[in-house]
Order: C-alpha cells, then structure tokens, then sequence
C-alpha cells in the first residue's frame, strides 16, 4: 500500500513538472513555492501575463494555431509583478523550451541589470530548473552583462542609456527603461527615446522577433508615449502594437481576452487585492496627488490642476475696455526644426496701461506640430491680422533659420498681395537671444502676480485661450516636461522690456493733463 502511495505521488510530482514545463503559470508559481519558498498571491493577472508572453513565442504559437504577438506594449502599475513575470521567470522557462533563443534584457539602471542576471542564472543552474526541464544547462559564456547557453541561446543586460550593438535577440524585453526621477529631464528621456529607435529595432534577430515594453506610465513622452505618438512614428508603425493597459482600479466592466484565457473584471474592482484594496487605493490617492495616482496606478498619463495658477483670475476683457494697445507677436520655435520637436507656439499680445501699470491681454494663440514652412505661413497669417505688430522670434534653435524663411516668405506673399492692390506685410521681425538668467520655469512662474491682479487677460475674441487656460492649470514648476509652449510665449511678452504698452505712466499723465488743460487763447 505504502509503495503504492509513494509510485502514486512519484506518478504526481512527475505530472506536476511536466505541467510547469509546458505551461508558463504552473512554472511561474512552481518556482514561488519550490524555488523562492515565497507565498504565492495568486491573482487573475498574473496568468494573464503569463499567456500573453507566451505567445511570442513562434513554437508555441504554431502548435496551438494560435497568433504570433511580436509588438507588445504593456502598461501596469509599479510592484505589481511584472519584472518577477517578465524577467525572473520567463526568460529561464523560454530558455528551458528552447536553449537557442536569444534575449535581451532593458532597464533604467545597469545595477538592476545586474541583479537580474545573476537571479535568472542562478535560476537556471538550479536543481529546480533541471527537474523542470530534464537537463541541465551549460554555460559557455557566464557573467552579469551576457550569458550564452551551449545551444547558443542566452541573454544580453543593458540599459537605454547608450546605443546598442553587436548583440541580437529573438525577445527584446524593456521593463520600465526610464527612472521616475529622470522624467523630469529632457535629455534623458531624448536618450532613452532616441537609442530605443536608433539600437533596439535593428537588434531583432528576424521577423518573428518580438519587442515587449512592459512599464508603468511615467507621462505623455515616457517610452510608451513617445512611440504612440504620429510625429515620432508613422501611423503604421503605430498600429502594430498591442496595447494593454491594467489599471489599479478599472472605471468600466472589461474583458481580458487571449488564447484560452479570459477574466471579466468588475467596475471599480482592484487589479490585485493581495497588493491594494480599495482603501488602500484611495489613501495612495490622497499621497501621490491625482495626477501622479492617474499617471503611474492608472496608466493614464495627465496633467491635472496643480493650484500653481488660479485660472479663475484669467478672464475675459471685451474689447471697449481695452486702453490704448501695442500689439505683439510672440513665437516659440521648439528646440529644433524638426517637425517632430516639441508644439511651436504663436501668440498676439496686446499691451496697455491699467491703472497706471502695463496689462497684458492675449489676443489670439495658435498652436501645433509645425514644420518651418507651415509655421512661417502661420506666423505670415498673424502678421496679416495685427499689420502693426512686430514679431519677437527666440534665437536659440531653429529661430534664426525660422527668421530667414520667415522673412523669404514675406517677399513672396508682398509681390502677391501688390498683384491684388492690397497692403503688404510691413511687420518687423526681431529676434532676441536666448535668455539666460532665469529658467524657463521660473520665467513663466513670474507671471502669476500678472493674473492675480488682473494685469494678464484675454480678449473676449481670443482664440486658443482653452488651450492656454489648459496649459495654466496644469502647470507645475517641478515638472518642466509638461506642455507649456503658449504659456511660455506668453511668459516672454511680460519678460522681454522691448515689449511695453503705448505710453508709459509719466505719458498718460502728460496726456491726462493736456486734456485737461485750459486751451490757450488770443488777447486781442
């Protein structure tokens, strides 16, 4: 009887490992219990992810008649899982399939890289390992930057932070390729973006390779949104990625469908309990603040209202209160002439004296992904609106070539406008250097005592004012890669002292007291 038992749980154990080889979810909770000797909190989206993973894999996909994923964008929130998924457990149960493939995995720092590879190799030379996958594995290259298998399969470790060469992978998996802190900064979200499109798409090893980018969102120009975006990538490119988004708490009822696999999810029903219920959830709220809550839990990358500015003090100004006015065109070129560079800005501003001080009113915005050549013909449709008006280009950048387009492009337009017997352009067009002293934040934060007292209005016939008023609410000085670009025009019109209204105080006066004046008259 007793031997009995023992070739019955012998028949088990043998059952059970055969199981974990062929299913990554069995593997993945194998390895909690046996490997890691952790408590396993098993919840429904771990097997989700388990099944999307593997169906990059062309084998698998083949034997079951199932669709081969080789884009897979993937956005959850942080400590969820998805590095102990991804990395800790897929790359050694796909290597345990099959020996030959190739990975490569990339993440924001080179000491994380490191930890992964020494947790998945010693993963893979473990007894565990071999009982799974019945042989045990061999090493022909065998550090923390690259690991390469007998079979010729392995996995390279790197980073974002430089180009990519000489290595090519079957998988390229990218797990959160940016820290949180460095969002903040351009050139470091540049670099990451810029190596992703320059290294990573020529590192595929053929056209069944796979990309996985599994992160959280960090904002509108993290990874994620930087290859969403139209002006990046074409419209094509695009369509190729899955995209799936597991939000901490989900505001609609939704099914999560793949292979065999299927879970409908509740409305306002927690991504995973054992991490946050819903109280839990909302005191994270109330410490994060909504706008990083929306970004990093919800996967929904948003500039809220950060209360630097009270947009209820921007208000409209009908056009019979406006003193007398000198109208203004500012331009924000981006910093580059590429038409993928940041939006490019044109405001008209106009400038008069209010109670015995300059007010800025905002007369028209106009905003988008310009190139120079539409840019100057939108600079030429201002300057055909305020004649008078001269236009302030920023000469870092492109401005300096914008300038001269710019300035061609008004002798082509006055020959036409002279062919119709109408006025010609007759605006000035200066350019300033870049300024120096203060930072782009500080320079727009200065013009909060403007709105506060009503010296910063809009012109009840303003265009783009929802825009502006957008940018206003959301700014927040400790997050420079928001957008801001009419804002920043704006900013500059009260910041530049060539930009002043038409008479000054001691003028209005000297005009208050001619008026005033007794005329003078002739004694006969």
């Amino acid at each position: 009887m007793e031997k009995q038992e023992n070739i019955l749980k012998a028949q088990m154990e043998l059952a059970l490992r055969e199981k974990a080889r062929r299913d990554f979810k069995t593997f993945l909770y194998l390895k909690w219990q046996r490997y890691d000797k952790k408590d396993f909190l098993h919840n429904w989206h771990f097997e989700y992810l388990t099944n999307i993973l593997i169906h990059t894999i062309p084998k698998y996909c083949e034997e079951n008649n199932e669709p081969l994923l080789r884009r897979i964008m993937l956005n959850m929130p942080p400590s969820y899982g998805k590095t102990e998924t991804l990395a800790r457990a897929f790359i050694p149960y796909a290597l345990g399939l099959d020996r030959s493939r190739k990975f490569m995995y990339v993440s924001y720092s080179d000491d994380l890289c490191k930890r992964i590879s020494n947790e998945v190799r010693d993963l893979i030379k473990s007894p565990f390992w071999e009982s799974v996958f019945k042989k045990k594995a061999t090493f022909l290259q065998d550090n923390n930057q690259e690991f390469i298998l007998k079979e010729g399969g392995g996995c390279f470790f790197t980073t974002l932070k430089s180009a990519i060469t000489g290595f090519h992978a079957h998988c390229i998996l990218i797990d959160d390729p940016i820290k949180v802190s460095e969002m903040n900064s351009k050139s470091a979200r540049d670099m990451v973006n810029n190596n992703f499109t320059g290294s990573v798409l020529s590192r595929l090893k053929d056209n069944q390779s796979s990309i996985i980018i599994l992160m959280q969102r960090l904002g509108d120009e993290d990874l994620c949104g930087f290859l969403l975006n139209p002006r990046n990538v074409p419209q094509e490119t695009i369509n190729q990625w899955k995209i799936i988004k597991l939000q901490a708490l989900n505001k609609e009822k939704e099914t999560y469908k793949i292979g065999n696999f299927c879970y409908q999810r509740e409305a306002g029903e927690p991504l995973f309990m054992g991490r946050h219920n819903l109280e839990e959830l909302e005191n994270l709220k109330n410490e994060m603040g909504e706008d990083d809550f929306s970004t990093q839990m919800q996967q929904e990358p948003q500039a809220s209202e950060t209360g630097f500015f009270e947009v209820n003090n921007f208000t409209s100004l009908p056009s019979y209160e406006m003193g007398e006015c000198r109208d203004y065109i500012l331009v924000d070129t981006a910093e580059s002439l590429s038409a993928k560079a940041d939006d490019r800005a044109i405001t008209a501003v106009g400038v008069d004296m209010w109670k015995n001080l300059p007010r800025y009113i905002l007369k028209d915005c106009y905003a988008g992904v310009f190139d120079e050549e539409v840019l100057c013909e939108k600079i030429i449709e201002v300057m055909l609106k305020y004649p008078n008006a001269p236009a302030y280009i920023e000469g870092t950048g492109g401005g300096l070539i914008v300038a001269r387009i710019l300035a061609k492009k008004i002798l082509e337009t006055n020959l036409k406008l002279k062919t119709q017997g109408k006025n010609i352009i007759i605006n000035e067009i200066k350019t300033y250097p870049t300024i120096k002293n203060i930072s782009k934040m500080q320079k727009i934060s200065a013009i909060k005592p403007y709105l506060n007292t009503g010296h910063l209005r809009y012109l009840s016939t303003a265009s783009g004012v929802d825009k502006l008023k957008k940018q206003m609410g959301s700014f927040n000085p400790q997050k420079p890669h928001r957008k801001n670009d009419c804002l920043d025009t704006l900013a500059t019109a009260v910041y530049l002292s060539e930009i002043t209204p038409a008479y000054t105080t001691a003028n209005n006066s000297y005009k208050e007291n001619r008026r005033l004046s007794t005329k003078r008259t002739w004694r006969i």
